[in-house]
């Protein structure tokens, strides 16, 4: 079932094995795995089913230090979230991206890549991108004319593409309306995490115009986004003993990098320059650093592509 609270007056409670704060790609997909598991789920939307200028108005912000889009446009408040506007570009991180590396501050993860790779294994069925991941191989075997890089300087990945570009609306997800053991609440946004002993007790949330909402539950899932989820934590006081909270905001700036001048731009733009469907599935190449050159010269993880 699914409830708008800015039509509820007063004061509602709720309670649930899990309350899930945010309804775009990875709370959607936690609320089915924790519904699959046999959990009650409690769903929170800070939006409604479309884009709001006054709901949008909530993620506008100062930004200091390097350049970035305005806060309240790089990120949409509704149900789906900022996959309204995605491309359906679907890529796994490197073995690099993983590992503590002297060049780069901060880095290394409490995870392994070999500890990623059941979970992509079933991300891909999620997002109907094939059984494995492309190659620049599988490419090249279909006639794509890819360069002969040399490996130890460049590789080649493979993007693959969601075919879908509704799979988070409220539309798509009739599943979660219809669950007997979840709830979808919009215009829920939560302005404070309440803790006890050491632990979340209750979340609390309001709509712009409407009620307020008080839940209690066993466990809460922070799925509001990089920038949302530190805001939450900095402003209920809560785990930021160390300073970290918002320190490691990742995100994927990019710029035009050169210009190619001459002929020898064309079959590069045929290799880089388009989707290719093989397979019955859309993908695209591109060009990163080797983990080598990538030490030897300092750099982050990047990719290059080519287009007219």
């Amino acid at each position: 079932m699914s409830i708008d609270l800015s039509q509820q007056t007063g004061a509602l409670r709720r309670q649930a094995d899990v309350c899930v704060i945010g309804a775009g790609a990875a709370g959607i997909t936690t609320a089915r795995r924790l519904l699959a598991a046999g959990h009650q789920v409690l769903l929170l939307e800070s939006g409604g089913l479309d884009y709001e200028r006054e709901t949008a108005d909530l993620n506008a912000g100062k930004n200091v230090g390097q350049a970035y889009y305005d806060l309240d446009d790089a990120r949409l408040r509704f149900f789906g979230g900022t996959t309204a506007i995605w491309g359906g570009r679907c890529a796994t991180l490197d073995l690099i991206d993983l590992q503590r590396r002297d060049w780069v501050a901060g880095s290394g993860w409490p995870l392994s890549w070999d500890e990623l790779q059941d979970y992509y294994g079933q991300a891909r069925g999620i997002f109907e991108i094939g059984d494995e991941p492309a190659s620049a191989e599988a490419l090249s075997a279909h006639g794509v004319p890819l360069p002969g890089f040399d490996r130890s300087e460049l590789h080649m990945p493979v993007w693959n593409f969601d075919p879908r570009f509704n799979r988070f609306t409220f539309d798509a997800c009739q599943d979660l309306r219809d669950h007997p053991r979840c709830e979808i609440i919009t215009h829920a946004s939560v302005t404070r995490i309440v803790t006890k002993d050491g632990a979340i007790s209750r979340i609390e949330a309001k709509a712009l115009a409407g009620a307020h909402l008080h839940v209690e539950a066993r466990a809460f899932v922070l799925a509001a986004g990089g920038i949302e989820n530190a805001r939450l934590l900095l402003a209920s006081n809560i785990g930021n003993e160390r300073d970290q909270v918002g320190r490691h905001f990742m995100e994927h700036p990019h710029a035009r990098g050169g210009r190619i001048v001459d002929a020898r731009a064309w079959p590069l733009l045929k290799a880089f320059g388009r989707r290719h469907r093989i397979g019955g599935h859309d993908m695209a190449a591109l060009i990163t650093p080797s983990a080598d050159l990538q030490q030897r010269e300092g750099l982050l993880n990047s990719s290059l592509t080519i287009v007219g």
